[in-house]
Parts: structure tokens; C-alpha cells; sequence
């Protein structure tokens, strides 16, 4: 396929026109800038948090370090895959224009569709994290806490998160960097201490890695092994500023693996001290009892007062893991804006930082107004973040599906020659295998049959979404030629 064409679409035509640019600042990102943005999307911190009690309760055993494991290899047959499609083209759009080019353009827009509702999604989820921290942090010093310190404490991440971003995503990407590494930095030392005091075992324990010891055996095990996997979706979070990077052909499949590997390996290895660190039972405990997270008590009894740090770092990290957010959804935007299928001033940049400063003003606006509807709807942030998650959990399986798809079909129609058995083959066919598992046993089977405001809707509203995707494509094709549309290039390295 000629990695050269000029784009010939209408968005396009008419921000040339405007005096405006589709490009974006080539070469702000080097690897470890990218793995700054990567690795904070994938909320190291909070997955320990809010994910302990829920795979240990499933599980019925402290088994953390092996279902981290387990999902950590799960998980690399889709980040084999986007990082083959980010080499062979390399593009914002990222899923939405290796399908509309692979297969069909209209299911190539469909993906689009799908692909800013996932990063539009993830990017309302941080905010409502940053709410549930900010209340708990409120607890910690005696205060009253209600709806309207929620949606105070989510509107001051916005407000923060917002001016983070609205700079060089050099420096943007820096102050993520800090963040994330303060909160990793938190896990790993407070995990390194229950190790040091032998948690209550006494004693370096073979335990969590012994899949005997979940007493709710293989269906616990799977089920908390879900739940681990949706804290690992997030090996797409940087194809999305490929055309920023520095030769996004190397480095983008390049840090596509690293950060998939080195967030599995954070997560096996930290949560090893938290799984040892109280009987299973007691973790129970907490979560009935209505622990924002088992990890606050855990940290009180090892600790002591320092346990502060915890609300803290969930603070820095949901603010850390908003800006990254923000990077993956603006881009998104900004790509399918850009060839004339959204309003073209998503398309425009900022004219000294070259960066899609409408597309993110319409996230973060987006993200204010998730904020207050599900928090209110849902009763509180807690819930609504949960819901929020729900949502997100649907669509990023089905982008990942998709993209699986992409890497077999643009390997056997356009670069038959180079077609490769296992990385345009087994590879694609066991991610659709594993992704679409979980989709049916981590959405489906979880949301069916509960009660409409706090399950049912979820479905009803992912699949009504996915239609009016649907619909949309198919109102375009009436106005359009979309078979006759090249999608706008990143220039790459000329290696």
C-alpha cells in the first residue's frame, strides 16, 4: 500500500483552507516519554486499589501475583498486534484506519466510532476516580463527605488535569511521568515492607502463585482472572499519538510491548506483598464493610498514619491516568475529524503547540458533564465509576477484536508476500479467542440480569450505541465516496 498518498478528503480541504494544519508536532515523544503516557493510562495504582478485593473475594485465595500473571500473557497476543499494525502504519487513528484500509472503509469509520467512545469513556472514568479518593482522603481527616464533595473534587481534576495538558505534550508527558512514578513508587515500597514483615504468613509463601489455593477453584479463578484482564486493557493507549512520537515506526511497537509487559510485571510482583498481607477473609471483611479500598486498612496496620499516602497516590494517579486519557481520545477525534466526518474544528490545532486543543476541550467538557450525570444517577462515585467501567469494558474489547482482525486481513490482501504464520496468524485468531472471552464472560454474563439502573441499562446502552454507529456510517455512505477517500499519512522514518 503506498505509505505516501496525499489525503483528498473535504476535512482535510477545509482546514487547509482555514489557514490550519492536520499535522501534528512530529518528534515530541521519545520512548521514555511514551512510556510515561502508556504506563499512566494503565492506572498502576489504582488497579491494586480497587481490584484487590474484587479478584481475592472471586478467587476465594490470596492468588493476586498468579492471576496477574495469567492475564499479563493473556493480554500479549493483542499488543503483538497492535504493534505490528502501529510498524506497518502508524496513525492517530490507529484501529479506525488500519480496518477502514484492511477490510472496508465503512467498517474502518464504524471502528472509529467505536474507538472515541472507548478513549471518551476512559477519560470521564478519572475524574470519578479522582472523587472517590478526594472523599476518602476528606473521611481520613474527619470530615463530612456527600454528593457535592464529589462533584467538587471531580471538577478540580478537571481543572488540573486540563492545565496539564493544555501545554507541550513534552512537558505534559513529563508531569504525567512524575505522577505515575510517585504512585508506582508507593505500591512497590509498601508492598516491599509487608514482604519485609512476612505479611501473616511469617514466611516467603509459594501460595499466590499456587492455583490450589483459590478455593473457589477454576470459575473463581476465571472470574478474578476478568477482572485482572480489564485492568491490563490498556495496551492501545499510546497508538493514538504516533504521529507525535519520534520514528513512531520503531518506538510505537516498540513501547506498545514494553508497557504491556512492564505494567503485567508491576502488578504480579507488587501485588505478591498485598496477597500475603491479611487472611482473604479479612479482606472480605473490608469490602463489605465499605472500604474504598482493602489496600487503606492493609497499609494502616503496616504503616501506620503514612496509610494517607494511599487517598494521596489514588489522587495523583487518577489525575496522571485523566491527562493520558485525554492524549487518546483528543487524537481519536482529531483523526476522523479530520477527513470531514465530525465538525471541523475538532481537526484544528492549536497554532503554537500543534496540538488538537478542541478535541480535548470537547473530552474534558464531556468528561464534566459524565461526571455529574452518573454521579448523581448512579448515587454516588463509587458506583459511577463502576457503571462508567462497565461501558468502557465493551468497547474496548471490541476495538481489540477488531484490531486482531486487522492484523490477519491487511497481512493476507495487502502484503501477502510477508505474511507470517504466527504474527498475521495464530497470533490475531488466539487474541480474538482471549478478547472475545472476556467480552462475553466480563460484560455479558456479569450485566445480564441485573437490576436496569445498575447492570441492564449498561447493555442496553453499549449495544444501542454500537447501532447508531451503525446508522451513522451508513448516512455517510449515502453523502459520500468513501471508497475513494485516502486517509491522511503521518510521515515516518525513512527506515
Amino acid at each position: 500500500m503506498d505509505q505516501t498518498r496525499e489525503m483528498s478528503s473535504p476535512g482535510g480541504v477545509l482546514a487547509a483552507e482555514g489557514g490550519q494544519t492536520t499535522t501534528l508536532r512530529r518528534g515530541s515523544l521519545n520512548l521514555r516519554r511514551l512510556a510515561f503516557v502508556g504506563l499512566a493510562y494503565f492506572a498502576l495504582a489504582p488497579v491494586i486499589y480497587l481490584n484487590m478485593g474484587l479478584i481475592e473475594t472471586s478467587a476465594g485465595g490470596p492468588v493476586m501475583p498468579l492471576v496477574f500473571l495469567v492475564i499479563t500473557v493473556a493480554i500479549i497476543p493483542t499488543a503483538i498486534s497492535f504493534a505490528v499494525m502501529n510498524n506497518r502504519r502508524p496513525s492517530a487513528g490507529s484501529g479506525y484506519t488500519w480496518l477502514w484500509e484492511a477490510t472496508n472503509p465503512g467498517i474502518g469509520l464504524w471502528l472509529g466510532w467505536i474507538l472515541i467512545t472507548t478513549y471518551v469513556v476512559v477519560t470521564a472514568l478519572y475524574p470519578i476516580a479522582f472523587a472517590v479518593f478526594f472523599n476518602a482522603l476528606l473521611q481520613y481527616f474527619g470530615a463530612q463527605t456527600s454528593l457535592w464533595t464529589s462533584l467538587a473534587g471531580g471538577a478540580l481534576s478537571i481543572v488540573i488535569g486540563t492545565f496539564m495538558t493544555h501545554s507541550n505534550i513534552k512537558l505534559g508527558a513529563r508531569l504525567i511521568g512524575i505522577l505515575m512514578i510517585f504512585e508506582a513508587g508507593f505500591v512497590a515500597v509498601l508492598s516491599l515492607v509487608i514482604v519485609i514483615q512476612g505479611g501473616t504468613l511469617g514466611h516467603f509463601s509459594a501460595q499466590p502463585f499456587n492455583p490450589g489455593a483459590a478455593t473457589a477453584g477454576f470459575h473463581g479463578l476465571g472470574l478474578a482472572a476478568v477482572f485482572a484482564f480489564l485492568a491490563i486493557a490498556g495496551v492501545d493507549s499510546i497508538a493514538p499519538v504516533a504521529e507525535e512520537s519520534e520514528t513512531p515506526r520503531r518506538l510505537i511497537p516498540l513501547a506498545t510491548i514494553l508497557i504491556a509487559v512492564m505494567a503485567g510485571l508491576f502488578w504480579t510482583l507488587t501485588s505478591y506483598g498485598f496477597a500475603i498481607s491479611v487472611p482473604v477473609d479479612t479482606v472480605a471483611g473490608y469490602v463489605n464493610a465499605g472500604q474504598i479500598t482493602p489496600v487503606f486498612p492493609i497499609a494502616h496496620k503496616y504503616i501506620g498514619g503514612l496509610d494517607i499516602l494511599v487517598p494521596i497516590t489514588g489522587l495523583t494517579a487518577s489525575i496522571a491516568s485523566f491527562g493520558a486519557s485525554i492524549y487518546a481520545s483528543s487524537r481519536s477525534l482529531f483523526a476522523v475529524s479530520r477527513e470531514g466526518f465530525l465538525p471541523a474544528p475538532l481537526a484544528r490545532l492549536h497554532p503554537k503547540l500543534k496540538t488538537p486543543w478542541n478535541a480535548e476541550v470537547t473530552t474534558v467538557v464531556i468528561s464534566a458533564v459524565a461526571l455529574v450525570v452518573f454521579t448523581w444517577w448512579q448515587g454516588g462515585p463509587g458506583n459511577a465509576y463502576g457503571y462508567l467501567g462497565e461501558i468502557f469494558v465493551f468497547f474496548v474489547l471490541v476495538s481489540y477484536i477488531f484490531v486482531n482482525v486487522a492484523n490477519f486481513v491487511y497481512h493476507w490482501r495487502h502484503k501477502r508476500d510477508e505474511f507470517h504464520w504466527m504474527l498475521n496468524g495464530v497470533v490475531p485468531v488466539l487474541g480474538v479467542v482471549i478478547d472475545g472471552y472476556i467480552l462475553y464472560q466480563g460484560f455479558f454474563m456479569s450485566t445480564i440480569g441485573q437490576p436496569f439502573k445498575t447492570g441492564g441499562s449498561i447493555v442496553t446502552f453499549s449495544l444501542a450505541w454500537a447501532v447508531l454507529g451503525i446508522l451513522w456510517v451508513l448516512w455517510w455512505k449515502s453523502k459520500r465516496d468513501l471508497s475513494s477517500i485516502s486517509l491522511t499519512n503521518a510521515e515516518t522514518d525513512a527506515a
